[in-house]
């Protein structure tokens, strides 16, 4: 019996010592992860997805943590992982809790936003923060606070693209832990009964550019008819004008022409009165005298008294040197 103990006992002790060995020494690292390993205390080598083979005691994998709250339909939930030996470089969604925020009018609001992140450098990030979730988080608050700070409150609310910066400055800012930003997305804004207000406001200011456009409209109808009045006035008066022009040239020739036949028949006068011995200039000046006193007479308002011997016509009448013989009674 006692020597099946002496046999037994340090086989199971160099069998632990194995498993012990090869649980030190020996490891492996899945698809999308990393182990970051340290010998004698100081940085070593990165172990990527598959089998490896270390040296017990003498290297070992650098650990980290995780401690945060994030948001779970609407609970806020504590996640804490200790003692992690390796580090995921896939994609990783955090879903921090509300973020209050005050914007530039002065309105105090929540934000619920979503960060996905994946690490790009797990040397730079192992020695550079222990705690990575809870670090984007504060940095994450400041960025949306920075962010929101410069942004009046309807402007976050009808178009939350406006946040959309907070993603690159999260990028800028993350860089120097390893860590990059793939995406900040606004998931909720929660402003209370100030989103009916502004709900209202908008609403108002729909029916406000309803009018102004119904004005506009309105105007210009008014100014297309003003100006089609007026074109057509101008059209109307040129055509009077032409109208006018072709008849004050219709007259112009009419009198020329009348002139013309008065200074043909005066000619053919002269040339009579002259072969007859009279003076042409007296005949034409009694035909003139003759003419007015018919106008004279034709007149509405002209009262004609007849003289017994027409004494003032006679002695006009000689004046031009033509011949008279007064009547006889």
């Amino acid at each position: 019996m006692d020597t099946t103990v002496a046999i037994v006992l340090p086989v199971a002790v160099a069998v632990l010592l194995v498993l012990l060995i090869v649980s030190k020494g020996v490891k492996i690292i899945k698809e999308k992860e990393v182990m970051v390993v340290e010998r004698f205390g100081r940085f070593h080598t990165i172990l990527t997805p598959g089998f490896h083979v270390i040296i017990p005691f003498v290297d070992t994998p650098r650990t980290h943590h995780q401690k945060y709250i994030v948001d779970v339909n609407a609970r806020l939930t504590l996640v804490d992982k200790r003692n992690l030996s390796t580090i995921s470089t896939q994609n990783e969604v955090l879903d921090f809790p509300k973020q209050p925020v005050i914007t530039r009018d002065n309105a105090a609001i929540f934000l619920d936003a979503v960060l996905q992140y994946s690490i790009t450098s797990p040397k730079t990030y192992i020695y550079s923060v222990q705690n990575l979730p809870h670090l984007l988080s504060v940095l994450l608050q400041a960025q949306i606070r920075n962010v929101a700070g410069s942004l009046d409150v309807d402007q976050i609310i009808e178009d939350t693209a406006q946040m959309d910066r907070v993603s690159g400055l999260m990028d800028a800012a993350s860089v120097q832990y390893g860590v990059k930003i793939s995406m900040v997305k606004i998931q909720r804004v929660d402003a209370g009964r100030l989103s009916q207000v502004l709900a209202a406001k908008k609403q108002a200011d729909l029916n406000n550019k309803e009018i102004i456009i119904q004005a506009k409209a309105s105007k210009q109808t008014t100014v297309i008819n003003s100006e089609g009045n007026r074109d057509r006035m101008i059209k109307e008066s040129e055509g009077e004008a032409q109208q006018a022009l072709s008849r004050a040239r219709g007259e112009a020739q009419a009198i020329v022409n009348a002139a013309n036949a008065e200074a043909r028949s005066i000619k053919e006068i002269s040339k009579v009165v002259t072969r007859s011995g009279e003076d042409p200039l007296r005949y034409l000046l009694a035909l003139k005298y003759i003419d007015v006193m018919r106008q004279i007479i034709s007149l509405r308002q002209t009262e004609v008294q007849l003289m017994p011997f027409e004494t003032t016509f006679l002695q006009t009448i000689k004046g031009f040197g033509l011949n008279t013989v007064a009547p006889k009674y």
